[in-house]
Parts: structure tokens; sequence; C-alpha cells
């Protein structure tokens, strides 16, 4: 799960443009939603980073 998390911070720092530090802290609030995604492994980690980025780009 962690090598996991740290795909997920480098696709948003890299193709998001996301500061690590804040792309950490995205992964940590919606840690709940990740666990969820990998444990069914019903999305990659391009498709999680790009639901997150929707998740906050509403908010």
């Amino acid at each position: 799960m962690l090598v996991f998390s740290t795909k997920i911070i480098n696709r948003l720092s890299k193709y998001y443009n996301i500061n690590k530090d804040d792309a950490r802290a995205i992964v940590e609030d919606e840690w709940d939603y990740i666990e969820q995604e990998f444990v069914s492994q019903d999305s990659s980690v391009e498709d999680i980073a790009k639901e997150l980025i929707s998740i906050y780009m509403v908010a």
C-alpha cells in the first residue's frame, strides 16, 4: 500500500503540477477512499489520481 500511495503522490506532482507536500496531504485526507480502491482493485493509479483532482477542484 505504501508503494501504491507513493505512485499516486508522484502522479499528482508530475502530471497535475501539485507540490509533493500538497499531494501527500491530499492522499492523507482521502486515505479511506484510496484504501477502498486499492482493496477492490477496480482503479489504477492514474484513475485514482484523476478522481482526487476532480474532488479537490470542486472544493
